[in-house]
């Protein structure tokens, strides 16, 4: 049993939210913007967190809370409401009929899912794996032996949180080398594990496999969702599984994209990106995110942002690896509402061929056409950045280590930028 949608009504900072939820669900955004409240209303729904008179966020209005959920009888939406007197109403409904249910059925159904909720934020392994081990569908001895030994030394031993970690790892691995066995699958089939600020504690390596791991889990039948601020646990190859919540005009709101982005070579071409650049997951959450073809590009612009002072650590400069990708990374910024530019090189050299010059055109009318005037722009390079940096004409020749040589020639005290490149610059950084 999975949930499938949440819709969430009069809930602490939350007016009204909607989110559709994957088997791997990751909440992002800034502080204060709603992704705690999200989770502690499923809580709540499934009577695992009491409800207080300052959780509404109207007093004189219920708070009403939708889960959709995917069952073997098919699509179940269960409705739980809680009146500003604190009591509390439940329905259920299935093939368009809504049927309110008494305390004790509304009990019955949600016991079905069994939530695992663990905060870094707080030392609750020991409590996560007691949880675990109670849940009474979960026989297997091995699993069970290793539970009760990584509880026995819990109690035993003050762990810090770096070894509580590294136990939790542990765990995790021993559960997909027994998931190959098909009874496994069938006890974890309800489980619903909740982790919140995963990456505390955690170095960047060990941040990366933590992720692989959950992603791991979720594709063998845990549904995860986590609540995140770290691009270590937000890969831009899983994006259907990002939830971008922000606040709108003082209101949450959800942005996510769960349909297919992308068709035929560039799903290809997108997932090749992801694995030589697993990092770009940062541009969910950056203010601004400046699209660039490559290393020079990017070294080039920050280094001049800040020679001219108006460099922004909240904007992102996201190395596309190409020119020929960067529509890719437009596409998911536009379905998320990310702001951004694009920045590339018109590659119009003399020393170019015909077709190396249609080549080009058609790539830069690409880019422009997808950029979404509302939240996005782009940024023409005459030929490219070395020849505005450098201020001359350029032969194919001069392009061997270009990084370097572009990074030594802007690093001198005497440097000067043209005025076409500081109104560039400027215009990245606005």
């Amino acid at each position: 049993m999975d949930i499938e949608k949440v819709i969430i009504e009069n809930w602490q900072c939350i007016k009204y939210l909607t989110i559709e939820f994957e088997k791997l669900m990751i909440l992002i955004g800034e502080g204060n913007r709603g992704k705690t409240s999200t989770i502690s209303a499923i809580m709540a729904s499934l009577h695992c967190k009491s409800i207080k008179e300052s959780d509404f966020y109207n007093e004189s209005l219920n708070i009403v809370i939708r889960l959709k959920l995917k069952t073997s009888r098919g699509f179940v939406t269960l409705k739980f409401i809680k009146k500003p007197d604190l009591t509390e109403e439940y329905y259920e409904i299935y093939r368009g009929n809504e049927k309110k249910l008494l305390d004790v059925e509304y009990k019955k159904r949600i016991e079905k899912l069994k939530i695992i909720k663990m905060s870094s934020k707080d030392i609750q392994i020991k409590d996560a794996f007691c949880n675990i081990r109670d849940l009474s569908s979960v026989k297997n001895e091995k699993i069970l032996k290793d539970l009760n030994g990584k509880i026995d030394f819990l109690e035993k031993n003050r762990a810090s949180q770096s070894l509580q970690r590294k136990i939790l790892f542990s765990f995790f691995k021993n559960i997909l080398k027994e998931i190959k066995k098909e009874n496994i699958k069938n006890e974890i089939y309800n489980t619903i594990l909740i982790f919140e600020e995963p990456e505390l504690h955690l170095n960047p390596q060990s941040s990366r496999e933590l992720y692989d791991i959950l992603i791991k889990l979720s594709k063998i039948g845990i549904q995860i969702i986590i609540e995140t601020h770290s691009s270590y646990f937000v890969g831009i190859k899983q994006y259907k599984s990002i939830c971008l919540i922000k606040k709108l005009y003082g209101q949450v709101t959800a942005f996510q994209h769960t349909k297919e982005l992308f068709n035929g070579d560039e799903i290809k071409n997108f997932n090749m990106n992801y694995w030589i650049n697993p990092d770009r997951g940062e541009i969910f959450f950056a203010k601004k995110v400046i699209l660039v073809e490559g290393q020079t590009d990017k070294i080039a612009i920050s280094f001049l942002a800040k020679k001219l002072g108006i460099y922004k650590y909240r904007y992102s400069i996201i190395e596309c690896g190409s020119k020929s990708t960067i529509p890719q990374f437009i596409k998911v910024l536009n379905a998320y509402k990310i702001a951004y530019i694009a920045v590339y090189d018109r590659d119009n050299h003399s020393w170019r061929n015909e077709k190396e010059l249609e080549i080009s055109r058609l790539k830069n009318k690409k880019i422009k056409k997808l950029v979404n005037k509302k939240i996005g722009g782009y940024i023409e390079f005459e030929n490219d950045i070395e020849e505005e940096i450098f201020n001359e004409k350029r032969e194919r020749k001069n392009y061997k280590n270009k990084p370097y040589y572009t990074l030594q020639e802007i690093s001198k005290i005497h440097y000067k930028l043209s005025g076409r490149l500081e109104d560039k610059i400027k215009k990245i950084y606005e």
